[in-house]
């Protein structure tokens, strides 16, 4: 539950312009609907508390204007701030709400339990809060705020529910924006997708499920298009022949429903892209090990689960960092999605021609 919302003052309470008046003097604009905001934030029992880097008198003004708890100013490091106001009034990292929009706000939106920036933040911001408002800074996005909080705050609510979970769906995807090494691999396959449809090759697509309805999706967006008019790029989800996936379930085993389709219909240096939340999918497996057998490309798109095996049957393996299984899916279709797009925008030119 938040207790305490810390405010930025420069394009958060202000929308972050300077007039500068004939004598010099810089003045601020704020807007008076957000004035409203800090004094019913206050009277809704929150506590109240702005750092600003800037020292003037007009910041002065501001530290005089409202009913803080505490008020900083000319302090660049803010989490250090912040951290010495959660033992001077007893709170925990998790009861705080930092609303800024600047460089300066980029750590302690990160590091307070609920990260919020203005529409018009720096992009920066943008990627490290955990909600992005309607309203720029300045023109009244502080009332929003305070509809926030209500429903953040309230267990019995449902858009408490929907504010946990949109949680859980944004740490996972800040997570992935600094993991270089699935960053790395994720474009990787990227590029030898574009290679191998130009010799070509086919993309082949497979999981179980919702990972079933994700390779058929996948594949849908290589043989249709994604952006752009252009032709049709090979790819096939070997989920959606139920003839053949009864055909081999019943005269094999259903573990080898996929493996079968590859036997028939794969070739060297074409690419299997395997998806399975847990990484442990039987059928899937076994067409990973038939598939790098083969010279196939092997890639397994997964959550953060141990699979010993998968470093000798796939060339990749992408883990997405968490164990619920809807957030990973979640994640796999913007991983599919994000290659899809890129082999497309490499592969034709604004008009839908080959690129040489």
């Amino acid at each position: 539950m938040i207790k305490l919302v810390i405010f930025d003052v420069d394009g958060v309470i202000t929308d972050g312009s300077v007039i500068i008046n004939e004598n010099g003097n810089e003045q601020k604009k704020i807007n008076l609907k957000d004035i409203d905001a800090i004094f019913e934030l206050k009277s809704r029992e929150f506590m109240i508390a702005a750092i600003t880097g800037e020292k003037s008198p007009i910041v002065s003004y501001f530290e005089k204007r409202f009913p803080w708890d505490c008020f900083y100013k000319g302090k660049k490091n803010k989490v250090e701030i912040i951290k010495k106001i959660e033992e001077d009034l007893g709170i925990g990292t998790n009861e705080i709400c930092y609303i800024g929009d600047g460089k300066y706000d980029v750590e302690p939106l990160k590091y307070a339990g609920l990260g919020i920036c203005p529409a018009d933040a720096i992009d920066r911001a943008k990627m490290d809060a955990d909600i992005i408002l309607q309203n720029k800074g300045g023109d009244g996005c502080l009332w929003e705020l305070i509809s926030i909080l209500e429903d953040y705050n309230n267990e019995g609510n449902s858009h408490n529910y929907f504010y946990k979970r949109l949680a859980e769906h944004t740490n996972i995807f800040k997570v992935m924006a600094s993991d270089k090494k699935l960053i790395d691999d994720v474009m990787n396959i990227g590029e030898r997708i574009i290679n191998l449809l130009k010799n070509n090759n086919q993309v082949f697509l497979c999981g179980n499920g919702g990972s079933a309805a994700d390779a058929q999706h996948i594949a849908t967006e290589f043989v249709s298009r994604f952006y752009k008019e252009r032709q049709a790029l090979n790819a096939e989800a070997l989920t959606v022949n139920t003839s053949t996936l009864t055909a081999v379930g019943n005269d094999y085993s259903y573990e080898k429903v996929f493996v079968r389709q590859l036997e028939a219909k794969a070739k060297k240096r074409d690419i299997l892209i395997g998806i399975s939340t847990s990484g442990k999918s039987k059928n899937v497996m076994e067409a990973l090990r038939y598939a790098k057998k083969e010279g196939i490309i092997t890639v397994m798109l997964m959550g953060n689960y141990d699979n010993y095996e998968l470093k000798d049957i796939a060339d990749y393996v992408i883990k997405v960092p968490s164990k619920i299984t809807p957030r990973i899916q979640e994640a796999h279709i913007f991983i599919g999605h994000l290659i899809a797009e890129y082999v497309e925008h490499k592969i034709f030119d604004d008009k839908g021609l080959i690129q040489k």
